[in-house]
């Protein structure tokens, strides 16, 4: 980079260079006040030649990049001192090398180009890069910080919203309308892979009966324990939700008949442990009861469904606290621990 001396008459000769394609008149006050404008700005500015020697640089560019350096003001070699210093761009995988070597081919790939960058100091900059019909290549960046941050914000309010909107309030498993939404992506899927996929209808047995017995409290507590021991229990990939009331779904991919059968199981032993309300509450004992089936290729949502909620109906009319499986016809398979899960009923 030149002098100072001679960097303020060379910028004094471009800006008139640049200038005099739209202003026939102009004088070294326009010129110099133009150049102190550009010094003062809060935008960071800066030139390269076509060799990508710095031959212009305001102060809020020295401060992003150089700092005290004292050259060479190659490109490449401020690249490599603004990372060796913590100044610069942020470099993802923190390889300068492999950055310039992206870097320098595009450049000079377009005439104008804009792009947003985010520096090691967390700020954010948009640039305008502009290369000139002479290879040299002008560089204005305006500080959007505070609109990233708003962006940010706002991102942050919707993905809060969205997942309000999927959330039951009571249980913090997935709502209604959630879970089906789920149950008809996990279909597809089993319908385009030909993997396995069970769901089980689950309701809580004689759950009227608690909150007329011991209160709304209770029950809320019950529904919050059953929640509690399903997420313990379930695999990453599987899901269950609150379908309403005392009554959830649950969805289990990759899963045989059999295996889904020991997971209701699973579920149901941890359910042995009492539920405990608050404000002093009874602590509750409960059972649960199951329909299970197991999704068909030509399945959607209504017909799996329609399935679980079939074995389901049998489990509550044989007794409760058990798991019923439906099949493809009205058959009816039950599942019992005690007896190794076999045996018809």
């Amino acid at each position: 980079m030149v002098s100072l001396g001679e960097y303020s008459g060379f910028s004094l000769h471009l800006l008139q260079c640049l200038m005099s394609y739209f202003i026939s008149d102009i004088n070294d006050e326009t010129l110099r006040s133009l150049l102190e404008a550009l010094t003062e700005s809060g935008q960071a500015v800066s030139i390269f030649d076509a060799d990508d020697n710095l031959r212009y640089a305001n102060k809020t560019y020295h401060g992003m990049f150089l700092g005290d350096y004292d050259g060479p003001f190659t490109f490449s070699d401020i690249t490599r001192h603004a990372h060796k210093n913590g100044l610069g761009v942020r470099i993802d995988d923190n390889d300068v090398e492999a950055f310039i070597a992206r870097t320098l081919p595009r450049r000079r790939s377009f005439p104008r180009k804009s792009f947003e960058t985010d520096l090691v100091d967390g700020r954010w900059f948009w640039v305008d890069h502009t290369v000139l019909p002479n290879g040299w290549v002008l560089s204005v960046g305006a500080d959007i910080t505070a609109l990233k941050q708003n962006e940010k914000s706002l991102r942050q309010a919707h993905e809060v919203a969205l997942q309000a909107s999927r959330t039951d309030l009571l249980t913090d498993l997935p709502n209604r309308r959630y879970i089906l939404e789920l149950l008809d992506e996990a279909l597809a899927t089993n319908k385009a892979t030909g993997s396995s996929l069970c769901i089980a209808m689950i309701d809580i047995d004689k759950f009227k009966a608690i909150n007329d017995a011991h209160g709304h409290e209770a029950g809320d507590a019950v529904l919050q324990h059953f929640a509690r021991v399903c997420r313990e229990r379930l695999r990453k990939h599987d899901h269950i939700g609150r379908m309403g009331g005392e009554e959830f779904l649950l969805i289990l991919p990759n899963t045989s008949l059999i295996d889904a059968a020991r997971v209701i199981e699973q579920i149901r032993q941890g359910c042995c442990v009492a539920a405990k309300a608050q404000n002093g509450a009874p602590t509750l004992s409960y059972t649960f009861s199951a329909g299970l089936a197991e999704a068909l290729f030509d399945d959607d949502v209504t017909s799996a469904l329609r399935r679980a909620d079939r074995a389901l109906y049998a489990a509550k009319r044989d007794g409760r606290d058990r798991t019923k499986v439906g099949f493809e016809t009205e058959a009816l398979w039950a599942w019992k621990p005690n007896n190794g899960g076999t045996g018809e009923n």
